[in-house]
């Protein structure tokens, strides 16, 4: 029979451990890419290793348990396999709970979603591929509405199927295995086109009208985000989005540059309120 005293020194112990490999995580994440850090991966994917076998070991003693237990154990295991975002998008983590090899990779890489998509654990697939793209929304709502929106749209209605049965867990990590794909393809898109985050955001604004987007040039529109965007920079640093006068005057500049470049007129009007939408957006972003 086990000692009452020695399984409280066990939990004990195991929340201490935890907490290390979590502080000695994160400190790894704020090092890199720094040439150190090199030295440490080893040492860090060792403990990584032992604290997702001690937590899977101890979730299948435990069993499932009423009230959400196994959806907590989900939840965990997603935090493992995605690891920590940091900047420039990418995770740091070592996939021990999902049995993964240790990988510095980007989140929307080929290789990263195929690492994913063959988990064993098909639910623990799903969600963390529905995780990975509710957070990649998250991020483009700071920058980009008409992305965002698209993107939370055509996540839901995946969503709402597979919620409904009308698909089966495979079809749905497959659906949500495209859409990662297309995420990944529209940070691509302002690269190609040799735009700023600001200015494809007001490229998606303008183009999001596909009609708008056939009678005007690429070029054209390049053209014109670009002095759009530095007309946005240019507005008063003051929380212009709540005088009128200013807005007024941005709403009239904005016109004035659609019909310049030949913007279709039947469409402009709802350009510019969209233009406005993320031009508020960006100030905010940018104060």
């Amino acid at each position: 029979m086990l000692d009452v005293g020695q399984t409280v020194g066990e939990e004990t112990g195991w929340k201490r451990f935890r907490g290390m490999v979590k502080r000695l995580s994160t400190a790894f994440a704020l090092a890199v890419p720094r040439e150190e850090t090199q030295e440490i991966t080893p040492h860090l994917a060792f403990f990584q290793r032992i604290a997702a076998m001690i937590r899977k070991r101890l979730a299948d003693d435990a069993g499932p348990t009423p009230g959400g237990g196994r959806s907590r154990h989900i939840d965990a295991a997603v935090r493992q396999v995605i690891g920590d975002a940091v900047d420039a998008g990418e995770v740091i983590d070592l996939f021990a709970a999902a049995g993964l090899d240790a990988a510095r990779l980007d989140i929307l890489s080929e290789d990263f979603l195929n690492r994913v998509s063959a988990l064993e654990q098909k639910n623990l697939a799903l969600e963390t591929l529905r995780k990975l793209l509710t957070d990649q929304i998250k991020i483009s709502e700071r920058t980009n509405l008409v992305q965002a929106q698209k993107f939370r749209e055509a996540l839901e209605k995946a969503m709402l199927g597979y919620t409904n049965k009308q698909i089966s867990t495979a079809e749905m990590i497959a659906k949500l295995l495209e859409l990662a794909k297309w995420v990944r393809e529209a940070k691509q898109h302002g690269q190609d086109l040799g735009l700023s985050t600001e200015e494809v955001a007001f490229y998606d604004a303008l183009a999001e009208n596909g009609s708008a987007k056939e009678v005007m040039q690429s070029d054209q529109l390049r053209l014109m985000v670009r002095e759009l965007a530095e007309m946005v920079k240019q507005m008063p640093k003051l929380d212009w989005t709540q005088r009128e006068s200013v807005r007024a005057d941005l709403r009239r500049k904005v016109r004035r540059l659609l019909a310049m470049y030949g913007y279709p007129p039947d469409l402009s009007e709802d350009a510019t309120q969209l233009v406005l939408k993320q031009a508020e957006l960006s100030t905010e972003a940018g104060a």
